[in-house]
């Protein structure tokens, strides 16, 4: 189980870490500098409370929303020191070009911004309170390696954010990945912060030349990274997580020779992502995920003969239903013709007991005049008209319906 990044506590907690960086009660909020010795609201809502850290490109401070009920953010401002006025505007353009990616970004691991603007001469960042630390300040901390089983489960979810990121559009290109750069909160999940040298990738144009050593594969220190540049600095932070020694610059790595208790599957994972050469490594975040957690392809394989058995059995079941509908589809067009049939024959019936009835009565008329005349020609008279009657009602009433 994850434990607390604030406080080290293995059972997670229900809210905010009661040890957690908080403006209020965390001495590094309250950190000071030459700016912060006087009071500062920016935009005439955001409270700065004290300094948080010193980067390369600017200062991050404690802060807190006096709009929205005192929330926690922070807010990072740009370094106006530098020596050169066009190191100074290259600043401003990473820094502007910074919160215009983020603002196109809508990922959970992907730490969110909040405002941009420029106050008195100074250029501002605002983004969400990530509450937890920073990878690197963890693992020195801590004094140990993680566990493999811990680095897998937050390279996992860095692929996932630079798949999300890789398949942009445009894409971005994160350039900056190191442990530094990844927070890892409260609720066991990793962020990427910092996206100054983050930007589109765009195949016709010139990179900025900024690299971390250790960390930067070697396309990007001529200004030439794409996705597999990010793939590398996965694989560098891997091996540094795994190992606790910061990785050697421009050299494939293997965590293995320094920490023989990693794996030599996950081993050869680190090695091939940091390849020197573009071509040797991983092609893509997601062809990097598949190698780490390759039970993943062993499961889905293995569902295919249940799934292949589903589908047949499914096929089977259609067949047998088709085959009982169109056998009840005979059965009543059988059972249709047997009373068509039927009622023929007690047409042919009423037709038959119609004749006899009027032949009957045609003997009946002549044994009364014979018995009244002794008329011997009646005889062949009363039988000529029950012939014709019999005849007659078989033509005009064929049904017996006259009586």
């Amino acid at each position: 189980m994850t434990a607390c990044p604030s406080c080290g506590d293995p059972t997670p907690h229900n809210g905010p870490c009661p040890n957690s960086l908080n403006a209020e009660l965390n001495p590094l909020a309250r950190e000071q500098d030459s700016w912060t010795a006087k009071s500062h609201i920016l935009q005439g809502r955001y409270e700065i409370i004290g300094r948080l850290g010193q980067g390369g490109m600017g200062t991050v401070y404690m802060a807190r929303d006096q709009r929205l009920a005192n929330r926690a953010c922070v807010v990072k401002k740009l370094r106006d020191d530098f020596f050169r006025l066009e190191d100074q505007k290259k600043a401003e353009e990473m820094f502007e070009r910074e919160a215009h990616v983020l603002s196109q970004l809508d990922h959970a691991n992907i730490v969110h911004v909040l405002d941009y603007f420029e106050e008195d001469n100074g250029f501002f960042l605002v983004m969400e309170y990530v509450e937890g630390r920073d990878l690197a300040s963890i693992l020195q901390q801590r004094g140990n390696p993680f566990e493999e089983s811990q680095v897998v489960d937050w390279a996992c979810q860095i692929c996932d954010v630079l798949e999300y990121l890789h398949e942009h559009d445009p894409p971005v290109i994160y350039r900056d990945l190191k442990p530094s750069n990844i927070m890892f909160d409260v609720k066991g999940r990793v962020k990427l912060v910092d996206f100054g040298i983050a930007r589109a990738f765009d195949p016709g144009s010139e990179g900025t030349h900024v690299v971390s050593a250790g960390y930067s594969p070697p396309e990007q220190y001529w200004g030439e990274a794409d996705t597999r540049s990010d793939v590398y600095s996965l694989g560098a932070t891997c091996y540094y997580l795994l190992t606790g020694v910061q990785p050697e610059a421009l050299h494939s790595v293997s965590a293995k020779l320094m920490n023989p208790q990693v794996s030599l599957a996950l081993d050869q994972v680190v090695l091939k992502a940091t390849a020197q050469n573009p071509l040797d490594r991983y092609q893509s975040a997601r062809e990097l995920k598949a190698a780490l957690r390759p039970e993943t392809k062993t499961k889905a394989k293995s569902k295919g003969p249940i799934e292949a058995a589903i589908l047949i059995g499914l096929v089977l079941v259609t067949c047998l239903a088709f085959f009982a509908y169109m056998r009840f589809e005979e059965l009543l067009r059988k059972q249709s013709e047997d009373e068509q049939v039927k009622d023929a024959l007690n047409s042919k019936l009423k037709s038959f007991s119609r004749a006899q009835e009027a032949e009957q009565k045609a003997i009946d008329g002549w044994r009364l005049e014979s018995k009244q005349y002794g008329s011997a020609g009646s005889e062949k008279k009363y039988q000529h008209q029950a012939a014709e009657e019999t005849a007659e009602s078989a033509l005009t009433d064929p049904d017996g319906l006259a009586h």
